[in-house]
């Protein structure tokens, strides 16, 4: 098997050590490799018959993705002269170039509502490229019982009855269970007038060092997300690195962040195990975090700054403990998009700073669980639209699971809430 091990070593450059990226991918870490020595080492690798098939520079962190017939090789320098050197011979390849797209609709992003009866987490974005194909973020938890059927409702409903739905890429950011379950059942389920070109993530791997800080149950059904995923071999899966960048129809990615940026750091939060995607499409920038943590957001912050500037941005993690009211300023969003519940939103404002220091940055300001919102891209202030409200809490169902209850007098106001923007 093809490792890390494989490479040859840059020259005078400090060793720290090697990563297991999971799904037998392997990273060395160098420290003190000045610019013309990552360079010096890339031409190297050229030398031993590796290719150059990509690369990039976002904000003077450099990128190269090499290849031979074996192997991927990503080379990564970021600004503080640490070079990751990632050796990957099971990954799909991405398209490196923008194709030809033939025009038929609006490019559109979506928040769109999951089922919050009985859970308050759960994140699923689509966008509707120009051709009419999809590109997904992510899905909803198992709680969310029927999101899969809703997702694929939603879809068919844009696409032309003759004509099977297209999923041009599905990108799951992390291994916990309600971003990416209901992609589950929309594979078990869904999927006979559905076709789907590819699937992009970069799972943690179950043996991580930090692994046992981690919620046991969350690693069981991460593992068994894995081997489902790994039986799916008839969609090319591309496993993302920091530094990528890639297309998928009119849309572009760049991959910012991963597990393997935290290394040798531990990473006994398992949200830092996010992959940070920047998207753009249309002239608007949209900015991506998952569920990324505390020291995802501490280096992108360091590597990135100023260069984070977005249109819209995701609230990571919720709203929950994500990232910093310091990364909100650098992104300096005019809408922010929150995969949520307005009660739990309103429940954890007041506690933390970076979702105020967001809210009070933004121009506006959309919680999914109060009702699909789309947003025509290039996104001009104003021109949102907000869906029906389809779901609400089960609070009876909600308090036996979760030991949640409210008054009388809150519930009814919420209710009350609900039946206004359900216009019913």
């Amino acid at each position: 098997m093809y490792t890390v091990n494989s490479l040859i070593k840059p020259e005078n450059a400090d060793f720290l050590g090697i990563y297991d990226c999971s799904d037998g991918v392997s990273m060395a870490l160098y420290e003190n490799v000045n610019e013309d020595a990552f360079h010096a080492y890339k031409n190297a690798l050229v030398n031993e018959g590796y290719s150059v098939f990509d690369s990039t520079d976002f904000a003077g962190n450099i990128h190269f993705t090499l290849k031979n017939d074996d192997m991927l090789v990503q080379l990564y320098r970021s600004i503080d002269g640490k070079m990751r050197v990632i050796a990957d011979p099971y990954t799909a390849e991405y398209d490196k170039e923008q194709g030809s797209v033939e025009r038929k609709c609006n490019t559109e992003l979506y928040q769109f509502e999951t089922d919050h009866s009985l859970i308050d987490c759960g994140m699923c974005y689509i966008i509707r490229c120009a051709d009419n194909s999809f590109f997904i973020i992510d899905s909803a938890h198992y709680f969310s019982v029927h999101d899969n059927d809703r997702i694929h409702d939603f879809l068919r409903s844009m696409t032309p009855e003759n004509k099977k739905i297209r999923i041009a890429g599905w990108f799951i950011s992390h291994g916990h269970e309600d971003h990416y379950s209901k992609f589950m059942d929309y594979m078990l389920y869904n999927c006979e007038d559905t076709v789907i070109e590819r699937i992009y993530l970069n799972l943690v791997s179950a043996q991580h060092p930090d692994c046992g800080r981690w919620n046991q149950y969350n690693n069981v059904l991460m593992e068994n997300f894995r081997n489902f995923i790994n039986n799916e071999r008839d969609i090319p899966i591309v496993k993302l690195h920091t530094g990528q960048r890639f297309f998928v129809r009119n849309l572009e990615f760049k991959v910012l962040c991963t597990h393997e940026d935290v290394y040798p750091e531990s990473n006994e939060d398992f949200n830092n195990s996010s992959v940070v995607l920047m998207l753009d499409a249309e002239g608007s920038r949209i900015l991506i975090p998952g569920d990324a943590g505390d020291k995802e957001s501490i280096i992108m912050e360091e590597r990135y700054g100023e260069w984070l500037k977005s249109d819209i941005v995701q609230l990571s993690h919720h709203g929950h403990n994500g990232t910093s009211e310091r990364f909100y300023e650098y992104v300096n969003a005019d809408v922010v998009l929150c995969p949520n519940t307005q009660i739990k939103i309103d429940e954890e404002f007041p506690r933390i700073r970076a979702n105020r220091v967001a809210k009070e940055i933004a121009k506006e300001f959309y919680i999914s669980a109060n009702g699909t919102v789309r947003l025509t891209l290039p996104y001009k202030l104003g021109t949102a639209q907000v869906f029906p409200d389809e779901t609400t809490e089960d609070f009876v169902s909600i308090k036996y699971l979760w030991g949640y209850d409210y008054t009388p007098e809150f519930k009814l106001n919420h209710i009350s809430q609900f039946l206004k923007r359900s216009k019913k």
